[in-house]
């Protein structure tokens, strides 16, 4: 898969959680494995490289940037750094398994011409959901508009998926929202016409680990993405 797809994963502050993420690659696919790309724009006494340097032998490219670009930035720039025509995208918590089978996921995207953006599962959640607007709210709900095996289309995901780099290079993450970047993204897919599915057969496993430090700053940036899309708040139901 060197040559075909790129494993693309911004990091800030979770060293031990990217090792292990990169470690779980090598582990399932071994010589067929992703090329694997690391951004991290952590302080210098939490990056990757410095606290696992044996993993960080493991990536084809390691890319250090100035403090805090954030989320948004940092997955950009990972589109524009590599050249495989379909790219994945987990946060650094997540660990690939056996239920993954990240071979099989490619392939289901490149047999089917109607699908731009391929999901697993995060654990056993992010199902797949769709996406309306009413009355200035935003209404993000489970559910499907077409289904074909365990493949469910719809216009939302979670964090763990595989796309064509072209596509997402159109759509690219809005760098001025850190957080609540991931509707923003979805909503524009669906207005440029991405198709988006889930495959509820592929998980990711996910074990969520708060930086040091961690502050949540969501109310800012929730007001900044309402106020892009001239929206009053966004309901997950």
């Amino acid at each position: 898969m060197t040559d075909l797809v790129t494993f693309c994963i911004k990091t800030i502050h979770r060293p031990q959680c990217c090792a292990a993420l990169v470690r779980s690659i090598h582990q399932h696919y071994g010589n067929d494995r992703p090329s694997i790309h690391v951004l991290d724009d952590g302080k210098p006494e939490l990056r990757f490289s410095v606290n696992c340097p044996e993993e960080a032998t493991l990536v084809d490219q390691l890319i250090e940037t100035e403090y805090d670009i954030g989320l948004s930035a940092g997955r950009n720039r990972l589109l524009d750094v590599g050249d495989t025509p379909i790219v994945v995208f987990a946060d650094d918590d997540h660990l690939v398994t056996e239920r993954t089978r990240l071979p099989d996921l490619v392939r289901k995207l490149d047999q089917h011409h109607d699908l731009d953006l391929l999901a697993g599962l995060s654990n056993h959640q992010e199902r797949p959901k769709m996406m309306r607007v009413q009355r200035k709210t935003m209404r993000i709900p489970h559910g499907h508009y077409k289904k074909r095996g365990s493949i469910r289309w719809c216009h939302y995901v979670g964090n763990c998926f595989i796309a064509y780099r072209d596509i997402v290079q159109a759509i690219r993450w809005d760098e001025s929202l850190k957080v609540e970047e991931h509707w923003d993204f979805f909503w524009r897919c669906k207005i440029a016409g991405v198709n988006v599915a889930c495959d509820v057969s592929h998980s990711f496993k996910h074990e969520h680990v708060d930086p040091p430090g961690y502050q949540r700053r969501r109310p800012e940036f929730q007001r900044a993405a309402l106020q892009k899309h001239g929206l009053e708040r966004v309901i997950w139901r």
